[in-house]
């Protein structure tokens, strides 16, 4: 199946609103229930449409980007241990010479520091080197349901 402007704009739909209705759809773009219905099956038997979910946008949360280097690509054993942590919501391996990119998110700085110390503990023989940032402002995150308002936020630099 090609992805073509109908479905597009289908994608387009559910990103804005993952709860829109068929009816909805279709009354957007213009076709029956029915054919949103048999384009949503699709896009979902293909996989291009992995599945639903709520997404709780936490303001109370800290989170960290970790930009690690190792020393050799020899690090499946530390990319088993960042998955298996709790704090890691994203991770990947990145082009370049042995790269590793983490997004870690806790209630509290102590506990990202904390993983962060034994990351690096744990692991000192394979690291090259390990940065560790916390995100002062979120100005978009589409899967995170923020889309930050840019004059809001100049506005509310006033108020600081």
């Amino acid at each position: 199946m090609v992805i073509d402007d109908t479905n597009k704009e289908i994608l387009r739909l559910l990103r804005q609103d993952g709860r829109i209705s068929f009816t909805d759809i279709g009354k957007e773009l213009g076709l029956s229930r029915v054919a949103v219905k048999k384009r949503v099956a699709k896009l979902e038997e293909l996989g291009i449409i992995r599945g639903y979910k709520a997404v709780i946008y936490r303001e109370e949360n800290v989170k960290m980007l970790m930009e690690i280097t190792t020393v050799d690509d020899d690090y499946e054993d530390l990319l088993d241990y960042l998955n298996r942590t709790g704090y890691v919501t994203e991770l990947y391996v990145m082009t370049g010479t042995n790269r590793i990119h983490a997004t870690a998110v806790a209630p509290e700085v102590s506990e990202l520091k904390y993983l962060a110390r034994m990351v690096s503990k744990k692991f000192e023989d394979k690291i090259k080197t390990i940065g560790c940032h916390g995100v002062k402002e979120i100005v978009k995150d589409t899967y995170g349901g923020v889309d930050y308002d840019r004059t809001e936020r100049e506005r509310n630099k006033g108020n600081e």
